[in-house]
């Protein structure tokens, strides 16, 4: 019974964490792009329902480069 219920609770903390991190990482990739691009793309909004369908996961991709990947390359190199 213990397990069943610890399996439950992880389960919905990774469904949690999934949507979470997923519309976090939408929102900070769908920003630079449009930075980047001057306002052309993404087209879509930055309020989307699927943020992992098969165009907003690249956008998702580039915000946790963003996120994750830019801050830790620069803390390599800096103290690395």
């Amino acid at each position: 019974m213990l397990e069943l219920v610890a399996r439950v609770l992880l389960s919905l903390a990774g469904a949690v964490a999934e949507w979470l991190l997923t519309h976090l990482f939408y929102a900070c990739g769908w920003r630079v792009l449009r930075l980047l691009t001057l306002g052309r793309h993404p087209r879509g909004p930055l309020r989307t329902a699927d943020a992992m369908s098969a165009r907003s996961s690249w956008v998702a991709a580039l915000g946790f480069i963003c996120t994750v990947g830019l801050p830790l390359t620069i803390l390599v190199f800096l103290y690395g």
